[in-house]
């Protein structure tokens, strides 16, 4: 399953993910549309359906735990605007912050912390 902000709402990225066989919820994106109720896309008619039952609205809100942790990582750890060419080079990168964050995690549990996406400076 691939859960995406309302940004994601089209046509074309329902049609691809039912392709691809991926379960895809997008937040509703209400520019997109004059009534939600006389949508032209199946899936995304669906999708709006989906999302105002109890499972939809509670698999939906676990979007905002990803999205503090990127928020983190990029604020706390550079994961975002960095000068590097190649795959294998971003990608070393990428590996090294997801270390660093890990080993700062398994430092804050043997500190007695608990988890938190908060950066180190608001806790």
């Amino acid at each position: 399953m691939v859960s995406a902000d309302a940004g994601y709402d089209c046509g074309r990225w329902f049609n691809i993910t039912n392709k691809l066989n991926i379960k895809f919820i997008a937040g509703i994106n209400k520019s997109n549309m004059k009534d939600k109720n006389n949508v032209s896309n199946s899936f995304r008619s669906k999708n709006i359906r989906f999302l105002e039952t109890e499972e939809g609205k509670k698999l939906y809100k676990q979007r905002t735990k990803i999205e503090r942790l990127f928020s983190n990582l990029k604020g706390e750890y550079n994961l975002e605007n960095v000068r590097l060419k190649g795959f294998r080079n971003y990608k070393r990168h990428i590996d090294w912050i997801l270390i660093t964050f890990l080993f700062d995690q398994l430092l804050r549990k043997l500190e007695g912390k608990k988890f938190s996406f908060s950066y180190d400076w608001n806790q």
